[in-house]
């Protein structure tokens, strides 16, 4: 009980240094956000405290007018996903948000409409999709293709994280089989639209009419170059030491470590970016994964139940009721932190210099990935893996 009293205190003197602005001041987070490990440098921009020092690579004023663009947002009924669509919304484009809850969907619609105001008018088109299934994800990419003649971006930013041991419905693990094949999936079978949206002009059939708009890009126009944003997580410097297991490996839950796991599935995310960069280069698509860096949303409820198992109900309690609503001072608010998503989506810097299979950290900045991103045949092996598993070749 004396261990458990002092770890609180000394908990609760870290955290109100935190707020007050005394810690920031030290600059001992300017070095944290510097600090390069034996993987790399994946404190960088972690948490608000390490980007004082720094300017923003990206921010909400440099979106562009986006009328005429379609951008589908996985997630988005709530954090990132949510915050993404909000702000790709009152930029004018048309944002399809999907969500494995229909209600929840409709319901961050409403929410978006509201925040943004009648004098926009945002374009939000709320869509079923569960990533843990390969059926929902044909379902709604067969959806998607009725309904649609472009789409200019995909922001794949749905996730879990550090779940107890689950499957999919094809008996994946859940955090490989959503994180990573999913998204997959769901890319592959919709990249042809992107391949050629290549006019500028978009039809958008809402059931009793169909518009015609053209296209905007801040200037590039509708023939610009589309994008692909895998939403990757500083968790990827810590998968399993081989980095990508064996598929039999992956779905093991004797061997099962959620972290690593949730390391791996993020691995994969960028994995995925720079073997698909390479596949689209000729084809006019930018394909680049990012860390949002720590964030204020509801994917860190399983990491309450980690503290909790190792600390105890006290620590995790004050964790959750002190720490992770405190967004800006403890983590990042999720408005602020989607604009690293939204800078490689939507960006007119990256787009006219044509920047792809590269991966950034908050907000907006280079950052080198995990040595396991250098290896190139653990790149192939997961491409060639996906493709089996998903059956899409």
């Amino acid at each position: 009980m004396k261990l458990l009293g002092a770890t609180v205190l000394v908990l609760a003197i870290f955290i109100g240094s935190l707020y007050s602005g005394a810690l920031v001041s030290t600059g001992v987070f300017s070095m944290l956000d510097q600090f390069e490990g034996s993987r790399g440098y994946f404190m960088k921009g972690l948490f608000p405290a390490m980007h004082a020092d720094t300017a923003w690579g990206f921010t909400e004023d440099q979106i562009p007018d986006l009328e005429g663009t379609t951008v589908v947002v996985t997630g988005a009924n709530s954090g990132l996903g949510f915050w993404s669509a909000r702000h790709l919304a009152a930029k004018k484009a048309t944002v399809v948000l999907t969500c494995r809850d229909t209600k929840r969907c409709e319901q961050a619609v409403a929410k978006i409409r509201e925040s943004i105001g009648p004098e926009i008018n945002p374009s939000l088109i709320p869509m079923k999709l569960d990533l843990a299934s390969f059926s929902s994800i044909r379902a709604f990419a067969n959806a998607f293709k009725n309904k649609f003649t472009r789409l200019d971006s995909m922001i794949l930013n749905a996730g879990v994280m550090v779940p107890p041991f689950s499957k999919t419905a094809e008996g994946l693990e859940l955090q490989i089989g959503t994180n990573h094949f999913g998204h997959f999936l769901l890319t592959t079978l919709l990249l042809p639209m992107m391949e050629n949206s290549t006019h500028n002009t978009a039809a958008i059939d809402d059931g009793e009419t169909t518009l015609l708009s053209t296209g905007g890009w801040g200037g590039l126009g509708g023939g610009g170059p589309r994008t692909i944003v895998a939403v990757s997580s500083a968790a990827h410097f810590d998968s399993y030491p081989e980095g990508i297991r064996s598929f039999e490996e992956m779905n093991d839950q004797t061997s099962y470590n959620r972290q690593k796991a949730y390391g791996q599935s993020k691995l994969a995310n960028v994995l995925f970016a720079q073997e698909l960069a390479e596949r689209v280069k000729e084809k006019n698509i930018l394909v680049n994964a990012i860390h949002p860096g720590g964030v204020d949303t509801e994917l860190g409820r399983y990491i309450i139940e980690l503290l909790k198992d190792f600390f105890g109900e006290t620590v995790s309690s004050f964790v959750e009721e002190h720490l992770a609503p405190r967004g800006g001072r403890g983590l990042w608010y999720p408005r602020d932190a989607s604009l690293t998503q939204l800078y490689a989506a939507v960006s007119p810097k990256l787009r006219s210099q044509r920047i792809s299979g590269k991966y950034y950290h908050p907000i907006a900045r280079l950052t080198e990935p995990d040595p396991h991103c250098q290896n190139k045949t653990l790149q192939k092996m997961l491409w060639d893996m996906s493709e089996r598993v998903t059956g899409y070749n």
